[in-house]
């Protein structure tokens, strides 16, 4: 199983210094979303690290690749990127963590 990054230049350096051979730097959301599509095909990859600006760009594709393959690889982690976390994701993700686990994080 391999990890894949789609990513800003400098969060790619980051995921290349961490091991993530397959860290790519893309220009724009078409960028993006044709490389995600690529990599949603192959077999090999098992985990896609996106950032969330990104993944923004490319929120129609993200959802429905979940709802259409809920619990098949690849796993897609969405992290923040160079200027930090995006406020209103961090509700999200605050919402998603209480369904999961029935706990509210604070903070």
């Amino acid at each position: 199983m391999k990890i894949a990054g789609i990513t800003d230049p400098v969060t790619a350096i980051g995921l290349r210094l961490a091991g993530v051979r397959r860290a790519y730097e893309v220009e724009n959301s078409a960028e993006a979303g044709e490389l995600f599509d690529s990599l949603i095909k192959n077999e090999e990859i098992g985990i896609i690290i996106i950032s969330e600006r990104i993944a923004q760009d490319i929120r129609w594709k993200l959802d429905r690749f979940l709802e259409e393959r809920r619990g098949v690889r690849p796993v897609v982690v969405e992290i923040p990127d160079k200027v930090g976390p995006i406020p209103e994701r961090m509700e999200t993700v605050r919402k998603l963590v209480r369904r999961a686990i029935g706990v509210e994080v604070l903070r």
